[in-house]
């Protein structure tokens, strides 16, 4: 194949990051930071994005107890800190709510494979220095390699669809599985590039004929940008170029890519439709009128990448998080040093009422002021949207002090309420503030990241680091000449209406290219 129909593209407006959001009318008295306090910047509108590197991105993430990279001698090797599984455990259910909207339903599969189950792969791809084999010390002294720890998960998946289909009964199957890959990495403490990739949500689907399958990957390409919506990743979805890609393992690939602030962009989804390669290698098949046919599948994955992106693309440029009220484990976090009964009561009676609207609040009363500013400062690190100090009244008649800042721009609210039940209503609608201006982070940065081009502007475009968006003819020799250039990759390509120049022969196309800088 040396181009692509224009069929096999997704529609450039359909399913592309939405432009920022207005904002919110105010929702409380809100007033700029003291001007002792530190200025906030968000990274994404700093200077200093173009000097962020991932170093300093898992330096932020340990900071904010999300995960540490420094502790295990292994490419990539992780440990999930409490706030990190907190977080995991936000998006685990948004994301399996959505699988199952969509008909699939979970399984769990060995990761330790025998090593013989990976040859049918190898017959469609080369494995040489791809596997992480595994064995006992007589394995290793006999030079035998008894088993594999899944790269992926066909090896697993479709050996047992191979036993357990038989009749197009059995069809259709949508299963979906959080798993781990293993793959040989051989330096570097990147979050992104490790030899055990934590937090994988597969899903693979088989059916028996060409047109369901064809349906099952509109609906699985669906599900997948439901959910990256959902988390509130804005994602760059679109066709991968078979030419500078694995074309070995499916007809059709759609991948999900995300800006980062020093201009390259990471992978955080992907979706396959195999058609009939790997049914034919491992043997799937069912029996109709005395013939054996071969199924259909789809396949993918969605990774913590979603999660990380969330965090990387919500953060300041001192490191520290802002996370946008849905996936934040704690919404809003408030301090009261007092051991007055009455006022603790009157505080719990808030955070009671902010339960049943949904809100997740932590209430802490810190023995003095040090240990308030300390968790103060911790809640700070790790972005929760709303932290509230209530400072106690002194004395009869005294009401009760209230300082609301909001995580996006650190404004404050100063409040005197004559009961804290009464403030309910309002952090709600706060907590409603502070999402959309995490959106109007986000957003606005991927909107500026991607520049339009032509032929005139693409190299200067694709020099700045931006990710270039220009009209390329959907064909090997045309994405092989961007490559040639030596200033970036063709990501994924989209279809728009009305044709345009093609940025390397000239030809009317109607193919749009996202292109990055490859690191």
């Amino acid at each position: 194949m040396t181009e692509l129909d224009s069929s096999l593209l997704l529609s450039f407006d359909d399913g592309a990051p939405p432009p920022p959001p207005a904002p919110l009318p105010a929702a409380l008295d809100w007033r700029p930071p003291p001007p002792d306090a530190a200025p906030v910047t968000a990274l994404v509108d700093s200077a200093a994005a173009g000097d962020f590197d991932l170093g300093d991105f898992t330096t932020s993430l340990l900071q904010a107890d999300v995960l540490d990279t420094t502790a295990i001698d292994l490419p990539g090797a992780t440990v999930t800190l409490p706030y990190g599984m907190r977080l995991l455990r936000r998006m685990e259910p948004i994301l399996r709510s959505i699988y199952e909207q969509h008909g699939y339903e979970e399984y769990d599969y060995p990761l330790l494979v025998p090593a013989a189950s990976l040859e049918p792969t190898r017959t469609l791809m080369p494995l040489r220095n791809s596997l992480v084999i595994a064995g006992d010390d007589n394995d290793w002294a006999a030079g035998r390699k008894r088993m594999v720890l899944t790269p992926t998960g066909e090896a697993a998946v479709y050996t047992h669809w191979a036993r357990t289909v038989r009749s197009r009964t059995d069809l259709p199957i949508r299963g979906y599985r959080r798993t781990r890959y293993y793959r040989p990495a051989r330096a570097g403490r990147s979050v992104f590039r490790a030899i055990e990739a934590l937090d994988v949500f597969e899903f693979q689907s088989c059916f028996a004929e060409e047109r369901e399958a064809r349906e099952g990957f509109a609906d699985a390409l669906k599900m997948s940008r439901e959910v990256s919506t959902a988390l509130h990743v804005p994602a760059l979805w679109a066709t991968r170029p078979p030419w500078t890609n694995n074309d070995a393992v499916s007809d059709l690939t759609v991948g999900a890519d995300v800006p980062l602030p020093q201009g390259s962009t990471i992978q955080v989804g992907s979706v396959y439709q195999q058609g009939q390669r790997f049914s034919r290698a491992y043997g799937v098949a069912y029996r109709e009128s005395g013939e054996r046919i071969n199924t259909w599948h789809v396949t993918g994955a969605l990774t913590r990448r979603l999660l990380l992106m969330h965090l990387m693309l919500g953060m300041d440029s001192q490191g520290e998080l802002l996370v946008h009220p849905d996936l934040a484990p704690v919404q809003i976090g408030l301090t009261m040093s007092t051991a007055d009964p009455a006022q603790r009561a009157e505080a719990r009676e808030l955070t009671d009422l902010l339960a049943v609207r949904g809100v997740r609040c932590e209430l802490q009363f810190p023995e003095n002021r040090n240990r308030v500013s300390r968790l103060q400062r911790v809640w700070r690190r790790q972005g929760v949207p709303l932290r509230i100090y209530l400072q106690p009244a002194r004395k009869p008649g005294e009401r009760i002090k209230v300082v609301v800042v909001r995580a996006d721009t650190r404004d404050e609210a100063v409040l005197l309420p004559g009961r804290l039940a009464g403030l309910a209503q309002g952090l709600v609608r706060a907590l409603d503030e502070v999402g959309v201006g995490y959106l109007r982070r986000t957003l606005g940065f991927v909107a500026r990241r991607c520049r339009p081009a032509d032929r005139h502007t693409a190299k200067e475009v694709l020099a700045d680091r931006a990710v270039a968006v220009f009209p390329l003819t959907a064909g090997r020799l045309e994405v092989e000449e961007v490559a040639s250039w030596g200033l970036g990759e063709v990501l994924g390509l989209r279809r728009v209406a009305e044709p345009r120049p093609c940025v390397v022969t000239g030809k009317p196309t109607r193919a749009v290219a996202f292109v990055s800088a490859r690191r």
